[in-house]
């Protein structure tokens, strides 16, 4: 991998973020669909008995894989053998030539460019149960590749696990209310999405983000009961070097910035990060500029009142979900906090997440300092957080996930797509891109870890 701070491609963001202004529910994306919530093998339809996957898997690689949490990008060279590789390239041609493939619609993309797909645009094939089998002995491998990725994902999800960080910082009684049943529940990994991806001469993929929080997807926020969490690529080109005098271009481009040493990015009890915090480190700025991750919570009870008490579904309300921004607490001499704004006394916020320390008032759509517009571009809304936060210090170091416009607090990894190269990183935190594949064709099997999406309070609508 290459590290380079000075080679930062900008790119034009023409999406559009949402914020729900009415059920708590960034963009919707032009990926793939969603499966189902529960694992269920995407390969299922294949014979499993030649897919038992023992290899391949590093038997140390706890602390790398925790790395992911603190904004690294994982690689393992090697992840599958060069007859597993040949077979996937075959396995991709019968597919071709059974037009399984279709345009991704997300490569060289222009705002308004009226949909029309080139000859250099990306192709991609769903992988799913009843897709096209051909050859059995090309096609058997993706339920190889699924049930090898799947053999360490319980090994994964304890590495990535964030209540852990913090259990030897609470006394016996916290640690039984932080991580109960329910917590624990929501950070099991399902490998719920595969899918093929063929990049032809000239194809290249704007600088873009996996996954965001629900409250920025408007009407689609909350309604699939996991998301992504893990972004994971294997990369099938034999000989591809990286784009010089004789390369062939194609690198992914991670834009990763220093976690600290001991705080995770990503999500929290099931809140995604929305933005970081600049050289905080026991509020000293540090020789080299480390970042917080700064989480949103939508789940923040408040008393529902004037016209916001009356609802068409639940008719009279006594309780609102309003969001707050908050961080995780980092020692234990610093007091739990949570806004005294309305908030359900009962409910008991400190008891129940004593790690977080609150940065914001509770806010929605209808607070006076949101800007009224529907949509907003991405670099207004982290103005809109921004101004959220208590005070201008906070304010002044907040930035957005995707915010990678000051170079010198970026790393910059290059990874070329070499064959059998698996890489980890998260979809939440890590910006990136792909870079224009200059000779031949880029070929890779991707997808994602899902972890559970949070599911509505008791006390909603009510």
């Amino acid at each position: 991998q290459k590290i380079d701070a000075n080679h930062i491609t900008h790119h034009h963001h023409s999406q559009m973020i949402m914020w729900s202004t009415s059920t708590p529910a960034i963009i919707s994306f032009a990926f793939l669909p969603y499966f189902s919530t529960r694992h269920q093998f995407l390969t299922s339809s294949l014979p499993r008995s030649r897919c038992v996957a023992t290899s391949g898997i590093n038997s140390n690689i706890s602390n790398e894989f925790s790395d992911i949490r603190r904004g690294k990008i994982y690689i393992q060279n090697n992840f599958i053998t060069t007859a597993e590789v040949d077979a996937l390239q075959k396995d991709i041609q019968q597919l071709k030539d059974s037009r399984e493939f279709q345009p991704s619609g997300l490569s060289n993309r222009v705002l308004d460019d009226k949909n029309i797909f080139g000859t250099s645009d990306r192709l991609s094939c769903t992988i799913t149960p009843d897709l096209f089998k051909g050859d059995w002995q090309h096609s058997y491998v993706r339920s190889f590749v699924e049930n090898k990725l799947d053999a360490f994902r319980h090994e994964l999800h304890d590495a990535l696990f964030p209540q852990q960080l913090h259990v030897n910082k609470l006394s016996d009684n916290e640690v039984g209310d932080y991580l109960n049943e329910a917590s624990l529940e929501r950070f099991k990994l399902q490998l719920a999405e595969m899918y093929y991806s063929v990049s032809p001469k000239g194809s290249m993929l704007p600088r873009h983000q996996d996954e965001r929080h629900e409250e920025t997807k408007g009407r689609k926020g909350w309604i699939y009961e996991t998301r992504r969490s893990i972004s994971w690529i294997i990369y099938l080109n034999d000989d591809w070097g990286p784009d010089k005098e004789s390369g062939n271009g194609g690198e992914l481009r991670a834009f990763c910035r220093k976690c600290c040493s001991d705080a995770y990015c990503g999500s929290n009890d099931g809140d995604i990060q929305v933005g970081w915090l600049r050289g905080v480190q026991r509020r000293r700025i540090n020789e080299n500029t480390e970042f917080e991750p700064v989480f949103l919570d939508s789940w923040v009870k408040t008393v529902a009142d004037g016209k916001y008490n009356q609802d068409e579904n639940y008719g009279n309300l006594r309780w609102r979900p309003r969001s707050a921004l908050y961080r995780i607490r980092r020692d234990s001499s610093s007091k739990s906090t949570i806004p005294n704004h309305d908030i359900d006394r009962n409910q008991s916020h400190s008891r129940k997440y004593p790690c977080r320390e609150y940065l914001s008032k509770p806010f929605g759509s209808d607070s006076p300092s949101w800007p009224s517009e529907t949509n907003l571009d991405p670099s207004d809304f982290v103005s809109a957080l921004a101004s959220q936060l208590y005070d201008d210090d906070l304010q002044q170091r907040f930035v957005g996930t995707e915010d990678i416009h000051d170079s010198a607090d970026i790393n910059v990894v290059d990874i070329v797509p070499s064959a059998g190269t698996l890489v980890l990183f998260s979809s939440v935190a890590i910006p990136h891109e792909v870079l224009e594949v200059t000779r031949g064709e880029r070929m890779a099997i991707a997808g994602w870890y899902h972890e559970e999406q949070q599911t509505f309070p008791d006390w909603y609508g009510t």
